[in-house]
């Protein structure tokens, strides 16, 4: 008679085992050269569309997000949040600069053309961040590749 899986076991092996691999991890991933390419292929965008539009996998989702609660979130927040975040933004502060720049540029050939403020609210959303906000979105628009 075959004996039952024992989960236990099964959840510590791959627990030690995957952490024990994480050099072979990085290493066999930082030696692929065709990460962006593969990413970027219509199959793969077609790929990421039928995952999140797939029924069944929208469902599991909601199932999986119910298994939570706000102490459960709270509590990886307070265990990770602190180190891990200030890390990502350092990683990503030259990203972000890069990010923005385009727009910031927007804002400043914009802003000298704004007609004066006004004391009127109306006047001054019409005049001054209605031209902004269209300049922004046009500027986004003209970003996004043809």
């Amino acid at each position: 008679m075959p004996m039952p899986i024992d989960t236990t076991s099964a959840r510590d092996d791959w627990q030690s085992g995957a952490k024990a691999k994480v050099d072979k991890l990085v290493r066999e991933y930082t030696k692929r050269t065709d990460k962006i390419a593969k990413a970027t292929s219509d199959a793969a965008q077609k790929a990421y569309v039928d995952g999140v539009t797939d029924p069944s996998s929208q469902k599991l989702r909601l199932v999986r997000l119910k298994e939570l609660s706000d102490s459960d979130l709270n509590s990886a927040m307070e265990a990770k949040g602190r180190a891990a975040y200030p890390a990502g933004v350092d990683a990503g502060v030259d990203k972000y600069s890069r990010h923005v720049a385009p727009f910031f540029s927007e804002i400043d050939a914009i802003v000298p053309k704004l007609k004066p403020k006004t004391r009127d609210a109306r006047t001054n959303v019409m005049e001054r961040v209605i031209p902004i906000a269209v300049g922004l979105q046009n500027k986004k628009k003209a970003l996004i590749p043809k």
